[in-house]
């Protein structure tokens, strides 16, 4: 992975450069497995367990999600193995130590066990279908759609501090546009349209809104934007994403967001859904959006703006630009409830509770993608 031919992040490393990385990688990994041995020795116990076993060829976008959504109530538990150390990375070492328990200790009748995509799971066993996309029955579960992953990990409950922002920006985006990475997406919707890219997208607005956009080069730019000149907030990063040279942190992003009225949605890198999505719905910010309904379980139609083409998303701007403060605020109530009910975790916990089915649709990006 240093140093992959395919990958734009990486193509152009030195031979050099990826020696270094993949020897710190196998630094980091030893530095996991001290916590894997802690664990065997200081765990905790619960009645119900979920055995994701080796953890080997499970590893998976939604596993963050998962875990904040049911270690209420149960326990992860695990063979000990060196794959079981892409499940600490995911989760963090604090999630790993307090929900996780190695299988030795645990009684098979206490844990129900975790597959991915196993048609031939048993009646007992967990099935994890990540074949998204297709058409399902409304009485399927699904796992919905997920903020970006890390943030289950330790800074989800810090998230109601925003709450109570004021709503001062009209129209926000934040995130690259580095064409190598999201202006090579394909996707075509029912119709046969093919659904515009985030570079098409981005270039379309700064063309036909110049104007009206202010471009927000670091968050202390935040208290220099004119609200009614420039109701447009663009934070863009045309470079290929790194977690230490962006515009804004994920902690300042998602600030931003709660304290806009509208966030442009447009589509990740290889697949339509883009986290963005799902952190304005959860900050209360009516996502602009020309992929919204695809989300699973379906998204009420009414409480986003859907576009679909060049003039539709023309329109989109024009129509947020102008709506009255009473259909935002019926809209924002309507999202927070959305959200509330099905998409927290708590409402997932809830639901898996109380299901009548062990399989559960879920959506791992680009293996979501194969299935089609």
């Amino acid at each position: 992975m240093a140093h992959d031919l395919e990958n734009p992040r990486t193509k152009n490393y030195s031979q050099l450069k990826s020696f270094l990385i993949s020897f710190e990688l196998i630094l980091k990994k030893g530095w996991l497995f001290i916590f894997v041995i802690i664990n065997f020795f200081i765990h905790t116990k619960k009645n119900k367990y979920i055995d994701i076993g080796n953890y080997n060829n499970k590893d998976n976008r939604f596993i963050n999600f998962l875990v904040k959504s049911l270690k209420s109530n149960y326990n992860f538990s695990y063979n000990i193995s060196l794959s079981i150390l892409d499940f600490v990375k995911k989760i963090g070492i604090k999630n790993f130590i307090l929900n996780s328990t190695p299988n030795i200790f645990v009684k098979k009748s206490n844990k129900v066990k975790f597959t991915l995509n196993n048609q031939n799971h048993k009646q007992d066993e967990l099935n994890f279908n990540t074949n998204y996309f297709s058409k399902h029955k409304d009485e399927k579960l699904f796992l919905p759609y997920y903020m970006y992953p890390k943030i289950y990990n330790s800074n989800y409950d810090n998230l109601k501090k925003f709450k109570s922002n004021l709503k001062l920006i009209k129209i926000f985006f934040s995130g690259s546009t580095n064409s190598d990475v999201y202006g090579k997406f394909t996707w075509f919707n029912d119709e046969k349209v093919k659904l515009l890219n985030r570079v098409e997208i981005i270039e379309f607005i700064i063309k036909n809104f110049e104007d009206k956009i202010f471009f927000l080069k670091s968050y202390k730019d935040f208290n220099k934007i004119d609200y009614l000149k420039t109701p447009i907030v663009l934070s863009l990063n045309d470079g290929l994403i790194k977690k230490t040279k962006t515009n804004l942190t994920n902690a300042q992003h998602l600030e931003l967001i709660s304290k806009s009225n509208f966030i442009l949605t447009a589509p990740g890198a290889d697949m339509p859904l883009c986290h963005h999505l799902i952190e304005g719905i959860k900050m209360r910010t009516i996502p602009i959006s020309n992929y919204a309904n695809l989300h699973k379980p379906l998204i009420p139609e009414n409480d986003y703006i859907y576009f679909e083409d060049y003039g539709t998303l023309h329109q989109s701007i024009v129509n947020a630009l102008n709506m009255s403060d009473e259909e935002i605020k019926t809209k924002q109530d309507n999202l927070e409830k959305f959200y509330n009910e099905k998409l927290s975790p708590n409402s997932f916990l809830q639901a898996f509770e109380n299901r009548k089915t062990n399989e559960i649709i879920s959506c791992n990006d680009v293996e979501s993608l194969k299935w089609l």
